[in-house]
């Protein structure tokens, strides 16, 4: 039985320290009303009407410590920001009494970041005070809301929810909410929110080391989504009281959160290295195991195999983070499955972000309190990211968004980012040893422009853009192995799925299905104009769940060069890809590049191919963390990032060691807004760190084997 509720919204003051009081409503935290530095004491006060039957006063959650008076007497002291904590107040019955709270965050000099269980918002912009959550007065004699039976278990390394196959597709929460102060947002909010999540494939929401509200896992259950909760532990202090203490409280909040049943799984914390011992982790653990029944729970999300520390883990699943540029994220993939390892389900639990270039010149039009330069606004706190507040105020793109172009570089930016999230996730969806995901984030930050959601919750794609990638069925293309041979033997090696030369273009197309799928493939070739040039079908193939198939391969002539696109369709799902087909190497061009096959960068007069080691060079990667300006259509390769791909660099110019120039292809970091160029032309010609030889990751390896390579050396050749 719910119990009877009453809750304390009005009424309440709030004094600062200067004895004003001022009137507000709860929940509550103090904002930009004081320097985002002040941690406290913060006093709230109001007064309420006891009932005479048996009555407990309930603060659902306080950020950090609160020291509850009841007429001026100390009644209660509470430590922790995620767990609830009650009052009894059966003495006072009938009576109507003056409730004072003493507030004091953490993040000051009390209660230190890594000292207490602070989670990542800290590190995300900067902790928070107040009565965040709500106040009520609920009947003392009720019951706390018992364990339901598990909804879940493992086969194996297949997870099953309510007696089904489950696959995982997860989007990351961090719990910045910037338009309230605190994580607890109202109902309509979190409506919102999942209903968007929904829209794009997910049916999971990760709370990545914060505790969201009851109500949240209430709303998703009713929409049939679950929940993977992720205690705030992270980058911890190392003493031993301070651990237990965390524990303690860490306890509290698994003792309160068990009761919802759409919980898939517990992480105990975040990214550990050497933060916590084995021991530690180990026995919470098997405390979380014993209170919850979950059969997953795991104490280190990410992995010590991935961030550094002990290598002992505990729990029931493996889980990794693989943070990488795009042409290596199918062989980290690889690397991270599980071979003669224990059959247990492994989770990518947070993964494949991609920064977008962000509407600076709104930014800067509004500018909210945490881009600010105003340090009592956003001073930089425990953050090790904190460039916004200064590129805002000088970027051409907010400055003269019109001349800079900062609206194309937007889409720009927006299209290469949902290009990679769909190499990605279909290279996921191809490795049936990857029983589900977490794709991060929900929403871009002060730190990161990697969300779904822009800074104003908008949808960054639509779900027709994310669905072929993110839906229950999905459809993707099965790389074609070609390993060379070189010093005596073979080394790995793919063709390219993208760029063809002319004459038999060959696609291998697989299916993951979360609930199998039996259907004939359907495929359709495009010409840049949208006509059909070629379309067929194949026979019947059967795909059990959770076990991606080979549900088709096509081979189609084609000795016209051009632009193209291969639409497949399987059963409910649908997919699609742009490629390209260039002319075949003659006889000179194999002989002119045959000393480049092995994969050393290329001589081609007036254009000088540089890389990693020479001089003037930084590295720094292709595809994380930036956006690229083109002049012209910079050699065919403007906006085509599936031809980048295989010819894209891991390294770019230092314009301080170039002579006079102009970019060809400008690389610009969309976390510092630092510019590097990737090509530029000079008095004496073209320098580049384009790849043309590949070899980077899946990239073909030599310029006869890489189309795009080819085709670039032909246009930088043509008068």
């Amino acid at each position: 039985m719910d119990r009877v509720r009453h809750l304390l919204v009005e009424n309440w003051t709030v004094d600062y320290g200067d004895g004003h009081a001022e009137i507000i409503a709860v929940p509550h935290a103090w904002r930009q009303d004081v320097p985002v530095v002040f941690e406290g004491p913060v006093t709230y006060r109001t007064e309420i009407e006891v009932p005479r039957k048996p009555t407990n006063l309930l603060f659902h959650g306080v950020s950090y410590q609160a020291e509850v008076s009841i007429d001026g007497e100390l009644v209660a002291t509470h430590r922790g920001i995620w767990d609830a904590f009650e009052v009894p107040l059966a003495k006072y019955g009938g009576k109507r009494i003056e409730v004072e709270v003493k507030v004091v965050k953490n993040g000051g000099e009390t209660f230190p970041v890594k000292d207490v269980a602070s989670g990542f918002l800290p590190y995300v912009f900067h902790t928070f005070g107040g009565i965040y959550r709500e106040v009520e007065l609920v009947d003392a004699d009720e019951a706390a809301p018992g364990v339901p039976e598990c909804r879940v278990y493992v086969d194996g390394s297949q997870v099953y929810v309510d007696g089904a196959p489950f696959y995982p597709r997860g989007l990351l929460h961090w719990g910045w909410y910037p338009d309230f102060g605190h994580p607890n947002s109202p109902a309509d909010v979190i409506r919102a929110e999942i209903e968007a999540a929904k829209r794009l494939g997910f049916n999971l929401v990760k709370f990545c080391l914060w505790i969201p509200s009851h109500l949240y896992l209430d709303l998703l259950e009713r929409e049939g989504m679950l929940a993977w909760i992720e205690l705030p532990l992270w980058d911890p202090s190392s003493d031993p009281d301070r651990l237990e203490k965390i524990a303690d409280e860490m306890e509290r909040i698994v003792r309160q959160y068990r009761r919802h049943g759409n919980i898939l799984c517990w992480t105990l914390g975040c990214e550990l290295s050497h933060a916590t011992p084995p021991e530690y982790r180990q026995r919470l653990v098997r405390l979380v195991k014993s209170l919850t029944g979950s059969p997953l729970v795991k104490d280190n999300s990410g992995g010590a195999e991935m961030y550094g520390g002990d290598l002992r883990e505990f729990g029931d699943f493996d889980d990794f983070h693989p943070y990488c540029d795009l042409p290596f994220y199918p062989l980290v993939l690889d690397s991270l499955l599980p071979g003669p390892r224990a059959s247990r389900p492994l989770l990518l639990g947070e993964f494949n972000d991609i920064d977008v270039h962000r509407d600076l010149s709104r930014l800067a039009d509004d500018m909210p309190f945490w881009a600010s330069r105003m340090p009592e606004l956003n001073a930089q706190g425990v953050r090790w990211q904190h460039d916004l507040p200064d590129f805002l105020h000088g970027s051409r793109f907010a400055e003269e968004p019109r001349k800079s172009g900062h609206a194309a570089l937007m889409e720009s930016s927006r299209r290469k980012a949902l290009f990679i999230r769909k190499f990605v996730q279909e290279a996921v969806r191809a490795r049936g040893s990857i029983t589900g995901y977490v794709i991060t984030g929900l929403r871009d930050t002060p730190i990161s422009t990697a969300g779904l959601f822009d800074d104003w919750g908008d949808a960054r794609f639509s779900p027709e853009e994310c669905l072929p990638w993110n839906g229950p069925d999905v459809l993707f293309q099965i790389p074609t192995r070609r390993p060379p041979w070189i010093n005596g033997g073979n080394r790995p090696g793919w063709l390219d799925g993208f760029d063809h030369f002319a004459g038999q273009i060959f696609f291998r197309i697989g299916l993951h299905s979360e609930g199998g799928v039996r259907s004939g493939l359907i495929w359709t070739i495009l010409d840049s104009a949208g006509r059909t040039v070629d379309r067929g079908a194949l026979d019947l193939v059967s795909v059990d769940a959770l076990t991606p198939r080979e549900v088709g391969q096509i081979s189609w002539k084609c000795d016209v060069a051009g632009a193209y696109r291969l639409r497949v369709e399987f059963g409910p799902a649908a997919n699609e890809w742009p490629f390209h087909v260039f002319a075949a190497p003659d006889e000179d061009e194999k002989e002119r590049w045959k000393g480049a096959f092995e994969g050393a960068a290329p001589t081609l007069p007036g254009v000088r191919f540089v890389q990693l080691g020479d001089e003037g060079v930084l590295p720094m990667p292709f595809w994380r963390e930036a956006a690229y300006e083109f002049a012209g259509d910079a050699w065919g390769l403007a906006e085509r990032w599936e031809r980048l791909l295989p010819i894209s660099p891991d390294c770019a110019l230092d314009p301080a060691k170039l002579p006079e120039h102009e970019v060809i292809v400008n690389r610009v970091d969309v976390r510092t807004y630092a510019e590097h160029p990737i090509a530029v032309r000079t008095a004496d010609g073209i320098v580049t760190t384009l790849r043309p030889q590949g070899g980077l990751g899946i990239q073909p390896l030599g310029v006869l084997r890489n189309p795009s390579g080819l085709e670039l050396l032909r246009t930088m050749r043509a008068p």
